[in-house]
């Protein structure tokens, strides 16, 4: 049996988390079998509600500096600093036992992690990028450690990019050089991947690995009960500002377009995707004013305030009638199983997969929001054809993974 670390999960408590997690877990089955899968998570609290405790471990550097003071982040820092420079030297002089130069109980237990397994891969969907530049120079070492210690690296499909810092670029080449395979989600990610200098027998083109998501069980007249009224759903978020710049109001612009149609026909689902394991999330409390502003002229309703797993979001999803989201994963669940999506491009990688499946007509830029309620109208005159396009669509690049599942076939971990 295969020991597989999945290196880089942050928490089911984001859908579109949990869908990576599920489905990367289904391929790598598919691949190799029954597996032993450990999971490196931000939340091992939320996560454990459908997996192992027992096989879940926190991040080698725990919570990064999160919540800590000016002084506590520089102790933070400088504390991870050493740890990496004592493991890079010893990976490259001496080869002590790492777990002996480890200097607390994260690093200590991620680094047995790595140690026990045969294979590190890695799903975290955008991290490899320039947006988080920030915390992408500690996961890019535990990357490299990885394959220091002679373990098989596997980059499951993410949006690689944007790396347009000179810095950004060589460590991320550095970190993957030596990685089994890199696959980009998108077109852009793959050509990224190959500027970097990355071999071409490594990098692979592999469509997001959500689209395999399976349909839970889940009524949606749990919300509304209205059975006489279609019901649309919605999404919108806080989206990071570094890649487009500018903030939207999306409470405003989402909200005046909505308000376009009909409510004698339709009612509203707001459908947070990202919530947090205590309190009240910035995707949710926007959702909330969304609902606020929604209610004076629909029947409106919100989810719950707590983690919906893939296979019940998606549930959800299939008994509407219209979906409107920032959000890129629950809209590739939505658009798979042949929900009509309205995606807003809040990051390119929205728009890298709207043309995967050739719906990029329903990628709405900032610029243009005042399509939304014209692009509603034609998916809601039409919606069968709509839907018939995107199923056909997600088949075909369903079957795009098969060469994916072929090369991790071919991985030996006996060599690992």
């Amino acid at each position: 049996m295969k020991k597989v670390l999945l290196m880089d999960m942050f928490s089911t408590i984001h859908v579109g988390n949990g869908a990576l997690l599920e489905n990367t877990i289904k391929l790598c089955k598919a691949a190799w079998g029954d597996c032993r899968f450990d999971i490196i998570t931000l939340d091992k609290k939320t996560n454990s509600l459908k997996y192992s405790a027992d096989r879940l471990h926190s991040p080698m550097f725990g919570k990064f500096w999160f919540g800590q003071s000016g002084l506590g982040k520089s102790l933070w820092a400088t504390r991870q600093a050493l740890f990496m420079l004592l493991q890079i030297l010893n990976e490259l002089t001496f080869r002590v036992p790492s777990e002996k130069l480890t200097f607390s109980k994260e690093q200590k237990d991620a680094v047995q992690a790595i140690n026990d397994s045969d294979i590190c891969v890695s799903s975290s969907g955008e991290m490899i990028s320039d947006t988080f530049y920030q915390m992408l120079p500690f996961w890019l070492f535990t990357y490299w450690l990885a394959s220091k210690k002679g373990k098989k690296l596997i980059v499951f499909p993410q949006t690689i990019g944007p790396l347009k810092m000179g810095w950004t670029r060589a460590l991320v080449k550095l970190a993957l050089k030596d990685a089994t395979i890199i696959a980009g989600r998108d077109e852009e990610s793959y050509n990224t991947l190959l500027s970097l200098g990355l071999s071409r027998e490594v990098v692979m083109f592999v469509p997001d690995v959500a689209i395999q998501q399976e349909i839970g069980d889940a009524d949606i007249n749990r919300y509304l009960p209205n059975r006489e009224k279609k019901v649309i759903g919605i999404t919108i978020s806080n989206p990071p500002k570094r890649e487009k710049g500018t903030p939207l109001d999306f409470v405003e612009e989402v909200g005046k377009q909505v308000e376009k149609l009909d409510p004698k026909q339709y009612q509203i689902l707001i459908m947070p995707s990202n919530y947090q394991v205590d309190g009240i999330s910035k995707d949710y409390s926007l959702c909330m004013s969304l609902q606020e502003r929604l209610r004076t002229q629909f029947d409106t309703s919100i989810l719950e305030n707590r983690a919906y797993f893939p296979d019940e979001y998606t549930s959800l999803l299939s008994q509407l009638e219209l979906f409107i989201s920032t959000r890129m994963h629950v809209a590739i669940l939505a658009t798979s199983i042949g929900t009509p999506t309205i995606a807003i491009n809040t990051q390119h990688k929205i728009r890298g997969y709207m043309q995967n499946i050739k719906a990029e007509h329903f990628c709405v830029e900032y610029s243009e929001m005042d399509r939304i309620a014209q692009l509603a109208g034609e998916i809601l005159q039409n919606p069968k054809e709509v839907s018939e396009h995107l199923k056909g669509q997600n088949e075909l690049l369903r079957r795009k993974h098969k060469p994916f599942v072929e090369r991790l076939t071919e991985v030996d971990a006996r060599q690992a």
